[in-house]
């Protein structure tokens, strides 16, 4: 396992407005660090424009992707599988974080589309473990059971996450969020590949709106991830996360209620 991270910098924030009730929005979070857990280098556009306005008011923010991309081969970037790929996607992942203003990063390094075995989620489970007891989060961000697109990674992830809160009395007090899309917003907008698993609009109860410019951040973070995506493709999925945030980035708590409200209150 490898770790990357810069430097740690104090941080200061002022409470941001928020409110939880399915029919009201959510405002950025509270003080307190904020952990996001995906699998590969590129998931985290899923939650970037949330990144981006938390990062611009001041909030810690630690961006932790589980696996090296190594097998995230496309035709149009010219990259085989292995060393040169994850090398390459390892300084995507630098760049979309820096364009997020996202000053922690912490890189696994856990082969890509191989964290089903014993060995491996040990690992990754012990990572992130370690993670939060060093970070002590107030929340936690990563994948519902949906995984996003469904990809095995990604439900793995959020699985192992969650097992990590929920085996520890210590770590239950944090407010673990599953990010996700409404469904209905997904079906009735501008379709893209791959196409994204969704949940129901009333289960998604966290709302937490972003500005216009967080909206660009997302876009320009997206665009380093250049062996991923062409440019027709990332224009595609960008049209679709727009329509479907709707200017909010969507979560659901894991049981339903936040531990904590005044984490997403003025």
């Amino acid at each position: 396992m490898r770790i990357l991270s810069p430097p740690l910098i104090a941080a200061a924030c002022a409470s941001l407005a928020s409110l939880t009730p399915a029919t009201r929005q959510a405002g950025a979070q509270g003080r307190g660090p904020l952990v996001a857990v995906f699998a590969h280098p590129d998931d985290e556009r899923v939650v970037a424009p949330m990144l981006s306005r938390l990062a611009r008011e001041g909030r810690e923010i630690h961006l932790v992707v589980a696996t090296d991309g190594s097998k995230g081969v496309r035709e149009h970037a010219g990259i085989p599988a292995g060393a040169a790929l994850a090398t390459a996607r390892a300084a995507e992942a630098q760049c979309a974080a820096s364009r997020l203003g996202v000053r922690h990063l912490h890189l696994l390094g856990l082969e890509d589309g191989g964290l089903a075995s014993f060995e491996a989620l040990g690992k990754l489970r012990d990572s992130i473990d370690a993670i939060i007891a060093r970070v002590k989060p107030v929340a936690i961000i990563t994948f519902g059971p949906e995984g996003g697109t469904g990809h095995p990674d990604h439900r793995l992830v959020g699985d192992v996450v969650s097992q990590v809160i929920e085996a520890d009395a210590r770590h239950r007090t944090i407010d673990l969020l599953y990010v996700s899309l409404p469904t209905e917003r997904l079906k009735a907008g501008p379709k893209s590949s791959p196409s994204v698993n969704g949940m129901a609009e009333d289960l998604l109860t966290v709302r937490v709106p972003f500005e216009e410019r967080d909206l660009l951040a997302g876009r320009e973070e997206f665009a380093c991830h250049k062996t991923q995506y062409t440019a027709a493709e990332m224009d595609a999925i960008n049209k679709t996360l727009a329509y479907a945030w709707n200017g909010n980035v969507w979560l659901r708590p894991w049981h339903g209620a936040m531990h904590d409200p005044s984490v997403f209150r003025d």
